[in-house]
């Protein structure tokens, strides 16, 4: 169980293929998602092993096939990934984490803590992969996978202000300006980025978002499914509310 509770902003490159936008499949989607988030979660669907980030985020990006060029903007209340899917240049079972950032404004996450988050994730879904995968289990060899996650990390609020502000203004202003609004929105209509889907969805798209156990809050009357991933998202939303000044900035 994860006891503790501090909100970061996380900057996410997404690369992912064979996506549906409307009435468009097989696109490849690139771009950027902003998300704040207390947690790198995983979730759990009977063979399904997935991670996950919940809380108000927004994505920027591209979608493209062929001579199809989208511009795809949206508003996202969790994202959703496997991350061994997210880089396709390394070959399975070994797991790959993304490329991420992550800023803290109010500067007391370490980056120690965050490493030993990933690695956690890294040995949970390496056992798994091997188990689905019918290879005799292997006690990962965490050294080894340190170079691939590639993980940036800014603590405190002028820092993260200049890094949202400045160097990604054109992501942090759009979700800034949307975050007034959040407080009068149902998480029934909120979209998810569901990237094992290929798709943006709605947070009440039975298929997708029933059912999941959030691994780290699991117990023997823990919530799981929509309900679960709801009431983290309104404690992320509200844990924002809250300390307001140090997470929406007035650029």
């Amino acid at each position: 169980m994860i006891n503790s509770f501090h909100t970061l902003y996380w900057l996410i490159d997404i690369e992912t293929y064979d996506f549906t936008i409307d009435d468009l499949s097989g696109l490849d989607l690139r771009g950027k998602a902003l998300i704040v988030s207390s947690y790198l979660w995983s979730i759990k669907r009977g063979t399904q092993h997935y991670s996950i980030l919940i809380g108000p985020g927004i994505f920027k990006g591209v979608a493209t096939k062929d001579n199809i060029h989208v511009d795809v903007f949206e508003c996202i209340s969790c994202l959703m990934f496997d991350p061994t899917q997210l880089r396709y240049d390394e070959p399975l079972p070994l797991v790959d984490i993304f490329t991420a950032e992550v800023i803290d404004p109010l500067g007391t996450k370490k980056m120690e803590h965050l490493i030993t988050d990933i690695e956690n994730l890294v040995n949970r879904l390496e056992r798994e992969k091997f188990i689905r995968l019918g290879i005799p289990q292997i006690v990962p060899d965490f050294p080894r996978f340190y170079h691939r996650i590639n993980l940036s990390f800014v603590s405190g609020l002028e820092r993260a202000k200049f890094y949202l502000g400045k160097s990604n203004g054109d992501i942090y202003r759009p979700f800034a300006k949307n975050f007034p609004k959040l407080s009068h929105q149902q998480i029934e209509r909120t979209r998810v980025l569901a990237t094992p889907f290929c798709k943006f969805t709605n947070f009440s798209d039975i298929e997708v978002m029933s059912d999941w156990m959030i691994v780290e809050k699991a117990g023997p009357y823990s919530k799981t499914g929509m309900e679960a991933i709801g009431a983290e998202y309104e404690r992320t939303l509200g844990a924002i509310e809250k300390d307001k000044d140090n997470y929406i900035f007035e650029l």
